[in-house]
């Protein structure tokens, strides 16, 4: 047993510092180069990062160096689902398609967009109930192995979803 869990280890590891190797835009670089979005898009009334959603989104980046974008999309009260963290701005931005489809049915949206990797999962408090979405997106290059970079962002959300006691948790004081 012993012998599986440190092959495990070192596969995940060996994985991960694959990844990370092969990084072809900085975070700074993939914020730059995303599409301006439209007023229409926005809720003008919620502008402010959710504190508590803050944090695991930073937690999340300073844990995971292979991940170059990251949002929580929640509903805040009194609001439609939208963006209440991320590392690239958009706070407010209102939940399009995707973002909904993930969240009412559960199922992650995968996709290749360019040079980059975008998964969105159902995101869950400790409880297992559904409160909103989470986007990664990767550096991604043609032979890169998604489920790799698939793996990394459930991680990245089963970290979240244990430090998440409801969805209020998400908009309390970090």
């Amino acid at each position: 047993m012993k012998k599986l869990i440190a092959a495990l280890c070192f596969t995940s590891l060996a994985a991960t510092l694959t990844v990370a190797a092969n990084c072809q835009q900085t975070r700074e670089q993939a914020v730059h180069g995303m599409r301006k979005v439209e007023a229409k898009e926005m809720d003008p009334t919620y502008t402010k990062a959710a504190p508590y959603a803050q944090k695991l989104v930073d937690e999340a980046l300073a844990k995971h160096p292979e991940i170059i974008l990251i949002a929580i999309h929640a509903a805040p009260p009194g609001h439609k689902n939208l963006i209440v963290a991320s590392n690239f701005g958009r706070i407010g931005k209102i939940g399009d398609e995707d973002d909904m489809r993930c969240v009412n049915t559960g199922k992650p949206n995968l996709e290749v967009n360019g040079a980059h990797f975008e998964d969105e999962l159902v995101l869950q408090d400790s409880a297992g109930k559904t409160i909103g979405a989470l986007g990664v997106v990767f550096n991604y290059k043609d032979g890169d192995n998604k489920e790799a970079l698939e793996k990394i962002a459930e991680q990245t959300r089963d970290e979240m979803k244990a430090k998440i006691p409801s969805a209020k948790k998400l908009f309390a004081p970090a």
